[in-house]
C-alpha cells in the first residue's frame, strides 16, 4: 500500500481559525506536505492568495481538495490522501464532525480537531475508539486551547513528582492555575450555543464522561479557589468543565494501561482562572455560571451572542498579538510531601493564534514523529495530548511554536509563585 500523499490535510481552511492554521502550516520550517480542503474551491484559492511570508514555490506545493460533509465519498478520498486530517469545521455536532472522523478512522489516518463540545467528544469515544484501535488510527479531539495545554500540563507535573517520589508514586491532586488574555471568535460562540441542546455539556457535572474508568470525585463548584503557584485566587471559567473531562480521560486511559506513567488511583483535577482578588474570583465564577444558565434556558441569549460575534469573525491580529497564556500546574503526591510544578507559557492569543500552532503540532507529531509516540498511541484509539505522546508534543511546541515549557521538583519551595521557571527545564524555547 502506498504512503498517503499528504502529511496533513486541513479541512476547514477558510474559517477564522482555519486561516491562522493554514498560515502556520505554510510557514512551518519542516515544510510538511499539506493540502487545504473545503467545499468551496474558489474560497480555497483565495486562502492561498492570502498567505504571507511564503515563497511562490511553497504556495504552489499546497494542493486544494474539494470535500464536504454532505458528500461522504469526498471525505473518504480526502482521508485516504492524508496521514492526518485536521478538522476545523465546527460546531462539530452540527456540521458533520463524526463523518469526518469516521472517514479518517476507516482510512487509518490520524484525526485532530478543536471540539469543546462534550456530546461530540463522548460520541467519538463511544463510536470510534474500538474501531480506531483496529485501524491504528489516532484520534485527538480538543487539540487547541481547550484542552491541550491543561492536559499536557498535568501530565508534565505528574512526571516531575515521579522523578522525586518514584515511578509508582500516587498523585492525589493536580491543581491548575492559568492567567490568560484571549479574544473570542464567532466559531467559539456558535459551539457554546450549539451545546445548549444538551444542558449537561455546559454544566459542571459528569467529570468522568470521557473516561473509560469511573473515578471517585464529584466535580465541585468552588466560588473561588486559592492557587499557590500564583499566590492568587482563581475562578471557574468556560473551559473548566471540558478541561476536567479531558484530563480525566487521560487519567482513565493510563489507569487501564497499568503503566508507570499513571497518575494515581484517587487522582483529582481542579483548576482556576487567575483573578486579582478572592472577591473578583467569586464575582467571575457567578458571572460565568449565569451566562451558561441563560444560554441553556433562553434561546434568545444564544442568538444575541451569535449576532454580536458572527461565525467566521474574531479578534484582529493586533489584538491576538497582545494575548498571552501562563498555565501552571501543581501536582501533589499522596502519602508524601512530594510536589511537582509544570509551567507552560506563550506570547500571543492562546485561544486562536496559538491554538493554530497547538493543533498543527499535534497533527505533525503524528505525521512526522510517529515512532517517538507512546505505546498507547501505537495501539490507536481516541487519545489525549497526555496519552499519545506528551513529551514529543512539548518538544515540538517549544522548538517550532514559541512556547516555553518547564518543570521541577518544588517540594521544598515555600513560595511557589516565584518558581515560574523552576529547576531543569523540560524544554527551552529557542
Amino acid at each position: 500500500m502506498s504512503s498517503p500523499k499528504y502529511d496533513v490535510v486541513l479541512y476547514g481552511a477558510t474559517g477564522f481559525t482555519g486561516s491562522l492554521t493554514e498560515q502556520y502550516l505554510a510557514e512551518h520550517p519542516q515544510q510538511p506536505r499539506v493540502a487545504f480542503a473545503g467545499r468551496n474551491r474558489s474560497k480555497l484559492e483565495k486562502v492561498l492568495q492570502q498567505l504571507t511570508n511564503v515563497s511562490k514555490e511553497r504556495v504552489q506545493s499546497i494542493d486544494l481538495i474539494e470535500a464536504s460533509a454532505s458528500d461522504k465519498a469526498s471525505l473518504t478520498r480526502m482521508a485516504q490522501s492524508a496521514k492526518v486530517v485536521m478538522n476545523l469545521v465546527g460546531p462539530y455536532s452540527q456540521l458533520g464532525g463524526k463523518d469526518v472522523a469516521r472517514a479518517a478512522v476507516e482510512a487509518g489516518a490520524g484525526y485532530v480537531d478543536l471540539a469543546g463540545e462534550a456530546r461530540f467528544y463522548a460520541d467519538l469515544v463511544q463510536e470510534f475508539h474500538g474501531l480506531a484501535q483496529k485501524t491504528k488510527s489516532i484520534l485527538m479531539p480538543s487539540a487547541g486551547f481547550d484542552s491541550l495545554p491543561f492536559d499536557l500540563g498535568v501530565y508534565l507535573a505528574v512526571q516531575e513528582v515521579k522523578k522525586v517520589a518514584g515511578p509508582e508514586a500516587q498523585v492525589e491532586l493536580a491543581l491548575c492555575g492559568y492567567d490568560v488574555k484571549v479574544t473570542v471568535s464567532g466559531g467559539t460562540i456558535a459551539s457554546i450555543v450549539a451545546a445548549r441542546i444538551l444542558p449537561g455539556q455546559l454544566g459542571y457535572t459528569r467529570p468522568y464522561w470521557f473516561s473509560p474508568v469511573q473515578g471517585v470525585h464529584e466535580q465541585t463548584k468552588a466560588q473561588a479557589r486559592y492557587l499557590p503557584q500564583f499566590n492568587k485566587w482563581g475562578s471557574y471559567s468556560f473551559f473548566t468543565r471540558h478541561n476536567a473531562r479531558v484530563v480525566n480521560r487521560s487519567w482513565g486511559l493510563l489507569e487501564e494501561s497499568a503503566g508507570t506513567r499513571g497518575y494515581g488511583h484517587t487522582f483529582e483535577y481542579l483548576e482556576g482562572l487567575v483573578m486579582p482578588s478572592r472577591l473578583m474570583a467569586i464575582i467571575k465564577t457567578n458571572m460565568f455560571l449565569i451566562i451558561i444558565w441563560l444560554v441553556v434556558h433562553f434561546e434568545i441569549m444564544g442568538n444575541l451572542m451569535r449576532k454580536m460575534v458572527p461565525q467566521g469573525t474574531g479578534g484582529s491580529m493586533e489584538e491576538q498579538l497582545k494575548g498571552f497564556g501562563d498555565i501552571r500546574t501543581l501536582a501533589t503526591a499522596k502519602g508524601t510531601n512530594a510536589k511537582g510544578l509544570s509551567v507552560i507559557q506563550v506570547k500571543g492569543d492562546p485561544g486562536y493564534l496559538k491554538t493554530a500552532s497547538m493543533i498543527s503540532e499535534a497533527a505533525l507529531s503524528i505525521a512526522l514523529d510517529y515512532e517517538k509516540l507512546s505505546p498507547l498511541a501505537k495501539q490507536g484509539g481516541v487519545l489525549t495530548p497526555a496519552t499519545y505522546g506528551g513529551d514529543v508534543l512539548a518538544e515540538r511546541l517549544v522548538k517550532y511554536a514559541g512556547f516555553s515549557i518547564s518543570g521541577a521538583d518544588v517540594t521544598q519551595v515555600k513560595d511557589l509563585s516565584k518558581a515560574v521557571q523552576p529547576g531543569k527545564p523540560i524544554a527551552q524555547s529557542s
